[in-house]
C-alpha cells in the first residue's frame, strides 16, 4: 500500500506538468488553426479559390473545435487536430493550382504538434499525407480537369516514393522530438520530486531531533526553577524587611513568567509529537477542573463571574489533554486581559454536542482585539503589545491543538467589547 501511495506521489507532479503542457499548446493550436484558416483566406485573393478557402476552411474550424468541446478531456481531438492541419495543407495545394511547395504547411504543422509532447501526434499526419498524395497524384495521371496536385504533368512513382520516405523522415524525427521532450520532462520531474522528498525527509528528521532537544531540556529547567521558587517562599517566610521583600517578590514573579513560558514550550511539544488519543470526555468535570485551577488568577478585588452552560447528552470522543489545553488557555486570556471599565466581567462557556461535532464557544466582555491585529493573533509569538503578559504561544499552540483535533477554531471581537472564540471539534 505504501509502494502504490508513493508512486502516486510521484505520478502527480508529472500529471500536473503534463496538464500545464496540454493548456499552453491547447492556446497556441487555437491561434495557429485560425492562422492557417486565415492564410487559405489570403491565397483566394490571389488564385479566386474563395469557395475552397471558406467552406472547407470553415468545416476544418468546426471539426476542431468541436472535437475539443465535447471530449476536452481526451486526447482525441488532438488527433483530429493533426488531420485537420494535414488538411489545411491539401486546401493550400488546390488553392495554388498545384504548387506542391505547400506541403511545407504540414512539416510547420508537425513541428508545432511537438508542443503536445505525443509522438503518436505524428501519425494521422503522415498517413494523410500518404494518402492525399497517392490520390491526388494517381488522379492526375489519370487526367481528369481541374486536380490540382502539382504543377507537373504528372509524378512518377519513383519521384512519389522519394517524396514519401523525406516527408515522413521528417514528421518521424518531429515525433523522436516529442517522445524525447517528454521523457526529458518526466525524470526532469521525477528528479525534482526525490530531492525535494529527501529534503523534506531531512528537515523532518532535524525537527524532530530540536524537538526532542526543547522538550527534554525544557522539562529538565523546570526541577531548578520550581527549587528556586521554593527557596523564595522559604526567604520570604525568614524575613521582615520590606526592602528584601519587595526584591523576592519580583525574583517570584519573574521566576513565575519563567516556569509558564517554558511550560508552554511543552504543551507545544507536546501537541506536535504525540498521536491524539481517543477518550470519552466529561465536559463537567472537565470545565469545573479548570476553573478551580484558574479561580485564584487575576485581580483578587474583581471577581470574573464564570458562566458555564453544557447542552448535549450524546457521548463525545477526543483528546481530553488537547481539549483541556485548548479551554484552559482561552478561559485564562479572558480572565486576564478582563475590561476594567466594566462592573460585571464575566467569563462564559457554552459547550454543545452533538451526534457528529462538539461546539464550544468562550465569550468574555474584556477589553477586546483590534482589528488590525486579529490576523496575526494565532502566529507563534505574537503578542498584542509589550505589556501583554505570556510567551505568545498560547493560542498558536490553541490553533495547533484544534487542528490536530481536525476541529476549527473562528474569532470575533471588538475592542472595549470583548471576545468570542468558537470552535468546532468532530466526534472521534
Amino acid at each position: 500500500m505504501n509502494q502504490k501511495q508513493e508512486n502516486l506521489d510521484q505520478s502527480l507532479p508529472i500529471q500536473e506538468f503534463l496538464t500545464a503542457i496540454k493548456t499552453k499548446s491547447d492556446n497556441l493550436m487555437n491561434y495557429f488553426v485560425i492562422s492557417y484558416f486565415i492564410f487559405g483566406l489570403f491565397l483566394a485573393f490571389f488564385y479566386d479559390t474563395w469557395q475552397i478557402a471558406i467552406g472547407v476552411g470553415s468545416l476544418l474550424l468546426v471539426a476542431y473545435f468541436s472535437a475539443k468541446i465535447i471530449l476536452p478531456h481526451s486526447d482525441f481531438y488532438q488527433y483530429v487536430l493533426s488531420l485537420v492541419l494535414g488538411l489545411f495543407m491539401a486546401q493550400f495545394i488546390y488553392q495554388m493550382h498545384g504548387m506542391f511547395e505547400m506541403h511545407f504547411t504540414a512539416f510547420v504543422a508537425s513541428a508545432i504538434l511537438i508542443t503536445y509532447q505525443n509522438w503518436k501526434l505524428q501519425i494521422p499526419l503522415i498517413l494523410l499525407v500518404i494518402f492525399h498524395h497517392a490520390l491526388f497524384a494517381y488522379l492526375q495521371y489519370l487526367g481528369p480537369n481541374d486536380i490540382f496536385f502539382t504543377q507537373l504533368e504528372y509524378m512518377s512513382l519513383q519521384t512519389f516514393v522519394f517524396h514519401i520516405v523525406l516527408a515522413t523522415v521528417i514528421f518521424s524525427i518531429c515525433g523522436l522530438w516529442a517522445y524525447q521532450f517528454k521523457k526529458y520532462s518526466e525524470k526532469h520531474i521525477e528528479l525534482t520530486f526525490l530531492k525535494k522528498e529527501i529534503e523534506n525527509q531531512e528537515l523532518k528528521r532535524a525537527n524532530y531531533e530540536l524537538d526532542r532537544f526543547v522538550y527534554s531540556t525544557s522539562h529538565d529547567l523546570r526541577a531548578p526553577l520550581n527549587s528556586m521558587l521554593g527557596l523564595i517562599d522559604i526567604a520570604e517566610d525568614d524575613t521582615t524587611e520590606e526592602l528584601m521583600l519587595q526584591h523576592l517578590k519580583m525574583l517570584k514573579g519573574n521566576a513565575r513568567k519563567l516556569d509558564g513560558f517554558i511550560c508552554d514550550i511543552l504543551d507545544y511539544s507536546r501537541n506536535s509529537r504525540t498521536e491524539v488519543v481517543s477518550e470519552l470526555i466529561c465536559f463537567k468535570e472537565l470545565i469545573h477542573d479548570i476553573e478551580q485551577n484558574l479561580k485564584f488568577m487575576g485581580d483578587n478585588n474583581r471577581m470574573v463571574d464564570f458562566k458555564v452552560n453544557i447542552t448535549g447528552e450524546t457521548a463525545f470522543h477526543s483528546d481530553k489533554t488537547r481539549l483541556e489545553n485548548i479551554l484552559n488557555n482561552l478561559i485564562s486570556n479572558a480572565i486576564r486581559y478582563q475590561n476594567p471599565k466594566i462592573q460585571d466581567p464575566f467569563v462564559a462557556v457554552n459547550i454543545n454536542t452533538t451526534a457528529t461535532e462538539t461546539t464550544i464557544k468562550i465569550s468574555d466582555n474584556g477589553i477586546g482585539i483590534p482589528e488590525e491585529l486579529q490576523p496575526k493573533i494565532f502566529d507563534m509569538f505574537f503578542r498584542i503589545s509589550r505589556d501583554s503578559v505570556g510567551s505568545g504561544l498560547g493560542l498558536y499552540i490553541v490553533k495547533e491543538a484544534v487542528s490536530k483535533l481536525e476541529g476549527e477554531i473562528k474569532m470575533q471581537s471588538n475592542v472595549g467589547q470583548g471576545t468570542t472564540f468558537s470552535i468546532t471539534i468532530p466526534k472521534k
